[in-house]
């Protein structure tokens, strides 16, 4: 039986085998370079080998990638306690060029404050250390800052009741509030709120439609022990026909905003 390849380390693996190729340089030459064995560098590379700060500083001085492969190893590293399917998630975020989701708990996963998340995922993973949910936290509430460079068009909408919903103290929920409505103000997100008088045509989990930058759009529904990405053409129009649907019965953008400042000013008193 061959060794275990780890999601995480296989793509520094892949990076460190396209360096290591672009240089023309074989694993035995470039194992001997840093004091490492060819099937240390075998390893590394098939992500069945992880490996430490020391060995990327090294890797990054031998094949002059100016660091590249060290803060790899730093990103990854924080990542270990994050789910893989988060991780799957994050790809996909990161390659978008528009993103619409529908929430009907909670405040989408890109929008969450560092409390509010924190609260859920003490709450959701409760073996955790404080640690891992530090780690989680940390990761969820990079997703945001992490698109900005992309600039995609991100639309959301949520029932009414999301925010509502008190998450861990009125505090919190009061500063997830405000922090939602400077990013509708800044004109950063598109925030659309179904009231609880509306006809609902969606009473379904949340789902995410992802345009990717190469013309492709994907689904990705939520469940309560991660999420699936789903590419079939069917049912991704499936999605798209429920989100247009659910927009329909939305409050408009600015009536949406003084809601959710209202009820914000609500939980202040």
């Amino acid at each position: 039986m061959g060794d275990k390849v780890s999601p995480i380390w296989a793509r520094y693996g892949a990076e460190l085998r396209r360096l290591r190729l672009a240089s023309g340089r074989t694993q035995t030459d470039l194992g001997r370079s840093v004091l490492l064995s060819k099937a240390m560098i075998s390893g590394m590379e098939r992500g069945t080998r992880a490996p430490r700060r020391d060995h990327s500083e090294s890797l990054d001085t031998a094949l002059s990638t100016g660091g590249f492969l060290t803060r790899l190893w730093e990103e990854l590293t924080n990542q270990r306690d994050v789910p893989a399917w988060f991780r799957d998630a994050l790809l996909l975020e990161r390659r978008a060029t528009e993103l619409r989701e529908y929430q009907p708990v909670l405040i989408p996963g890109l929008l969450q404050s560092s409390d509010y998340a924190r609260t859920l995922i003490r709450a959701r993973r409760v073996r955790a250390s404080a640690d891992q949910v530090d780690q989680v936290t940390k990761a969820r509430t990079e997703r945001f800052p992490a698109l900005l460079p992309n600039r995609p068009l991100l639309w959301f909408i949520v029932d009414q009741a999301v925010l509502t919903r008190v998450i861990g103290s009125e505090k919190i929920m009061s500063d997830q509030l405000g922090h939602v409505a400077e990013l509708v103000e800044g004109e950063m997100v598109r925030f659309q709120v179904i009231p609880p008088t509306r006809r609902h045509p969606g009473l379904c989990p949340p789902f995410r439609l992802i345009a990717l930058n190469d013309s492709q759009t994907v689904a990705y529904a939520e469940h309560a022990l991660g999420g699936e990405t789903i590419d079939a053409a069917e049912r991704v129009n499936e999605a798209s026909t429920l989100f247009g649907t659910l927009l329909g019965e939305a409050l408009p953008p600015d009536a949406s905003l003084d809601l959710i400042r209202t009820i914000q000013k609500e939980m202040t008193r």
